[in-house]
């Protein structure tokens, strides 16, 4: 997947930026579960520091004066994320783990192919939001069919 490079960047609250793509669209994207779960982002969790965003070397990253720095893969992936677009990463994998599947069995579940399974989980392709529909219904089904 290719990701859009960024044209510009605001802090719009704490931890959210609104970030204005190279096409034109606009995405606010709150960073606060980032920051929180990656420890090289720790100082950006600082009102100060934060709000001192900046576009990355040819739009292809957020960068901060402390040199932390997120590229526009997982940038353009939240924003799809918290848009409702597409499934996070986080409630697909619950779904394998919650219900004990292989990345094989998981494929079958779906109708994919294992290698499409392991890419969505890594954070590769976007988890498209019929996909997340797709794993609601089936754990439902089988719950249903399991009573």
């Amino acid at each position: 997947m290719k990701e859009p490079n960024i044209k510009a960047v605001v802090p719009a609250s704490r931890k959210t930026v609104e970030i204005t793509w190279a096409s034109g669209k606009a995405d606010r994207v709150n960073l606060a579960a980032l920051i929180k779960e990656l420890a090289a982002l720790a100082e950006i969790d600082n009102a100060v520091i934060f709000s001192a965003v900046a576009v990355g070397e040819d739009g292809w990253s957020l960068i901060w004066p402390s040199g932390a720095e997120i590229g526009t893969d997982t940038l353009w992936r939240m924003a799809r994320e918290q848009a409702g677009e597409a499934t996070p990463i986080h409630e697909f994998a619950a779904w394998r783990a919650r219900n004990r599947l292989s990345l094989s069995d998981a494929a079958v579940a779906l109708g994919i192919t294992r290698r499409m399974v392991s890419y969505y989980e890594a954070g590769r392709y976007l988890i498209p939001r019929m996909v997340g529909l797709a794993i609601k219904g089936w754990e439902t089904e089988r719950n249903h069919l399991s009573h």
